[in-house]
């Protein structure tokens, strides 16, 4: 009995491993195209011709990052771009 347990232990150890490496990819995605061009914007004086563009898939991310619970850290500024919740 102690055989399986162990193999199923290191088979949901290596599910683990594989599900936090795509959050990892997915969180990291939506910070380089999503989350630093905008404060980059909004540290230089927020002008309307160098607003950023956010990608398409930007609303379906963060849901996705808000359903799986890896949302970005909020700050007092983004209490408005809360996840519904």
């Amino acid at each position: 009995m102690s055989t399986f347990r162990q193999i199923s232990q290191a088979g949901t150890s290596h599910v683990r491993a594989a599900w936090l490496r795509w959050q990892s990819r997915v969180s990291g995605l939506y910070y380089r195209r999503v989350t630093e061009p905008v404060q980059l914007w909004l540290a230089v004086a927020r002008l309307p011709e160098f607003r950023p563009q956010l990608p398409w898939w930007q609303p379906l991310v963060w849901r996705y990052l808000c359903l799986t619970g890896w949302r970005p850290h909020r700050s007092s500024r983004a209490s408005r771009w809360d996840c519904g919740q």
